[in-house]
């Protein structure tokens, strides 16, 4: 079966509309993650504390139950057997690795994993066939639209290089960065896993999904 193709409007177009329908939820995530992040940074700077894992891992958490609603609020579980956390941790962590790997070649390579396994996250609550079917099914779904996810995915890259150029340059500077640029460092990086969450639902729904029609009108009041 031939894949669909969507361009990078379209795809803008679906983040937006997914943002729209779960708007509180998404603020506070945005809103209570970053302060977390920028609070633990100015107590104890860049040194490795517990306080600082345990953000991190409530942090990976709220990312899935963000997907998770987002795909259920967008009627993406009508049809098929959800996976889990587990799932959602095995798939993540490949798909992490993958993507640190790629970025070490110069950057590209690593985007373009990033866009082919983006829907992949959602397949695999989906359908819960494994990460690896689920990765197999991503890519053979995003061939047609792949430098159209890229330009999404660079998007999300470019917060992320700005978040830390943001927060690098006045530590280098003056040994540690003011409060406020390490507030603003946080919002960009938190801004780029919205938008990452965004993307991989936004991706999943226009590439994957049974039917877009019939995800709106299965979806949950």
């Amino acid at each position: 079966m031939e894949p669909r193709a969507v361009d990078f409007r379209t795809i803008g177009l679906e983040m937006l509309r997914l943002a729209r329908m779960l708007p509180v939820p998404l603020t506070l995530y945005f809103l209570c993650t970053t302060a977390a992040y920028a609070v633990e940074e100015w107590h104890y700077g860049d040194d490795f504390t517990m306080v600082g894992t345990l953000i991190m891992l409530v942090d990976g958490y709220l990312v899935y139950v963000l997907i998770f609603l987002l795909m259920a609020e967008a009627g993406l579980f009508a049809q098929g057997k959800r996976g889990g956390f587990l799932a959602y941790l095995v798939f993540t962590v490949l798909w992490g690795l993958a993507i640190i790997f790629g970025f070490l070649l110069l950057i590209v390579p690593g985007l373009v994993l990033m866009a082919r396994w983006m829907p992949g996250v959602c397949d695999v609550l989906v359908r819960n066939d494994g990460a690896v079917q689920a990765m197999k099914q991503s890519w053979e779904a995003t061939g047609r639209s792949t430098g159209a996810l890229m330009l999404h995915a660079a998007g999300a890259f470019l917060l992320g290089v700005a978040s830390g150029a943001v927060w690098a340059m006045p530590a280098s500077l003056w040994g540690s960065a003011p409060l406020a640029f390490t507030i603003l460092a946080n919002l960009l990086a938190v801004l780029a896993s919205v938008w990452l969450v965004l993307l991989s639902v936004a991706s999943y729904r226009l590439l994957m999904a049974p039917a877009a029609k019939d995800a709106a009108v299965q979806s949950p009041a």
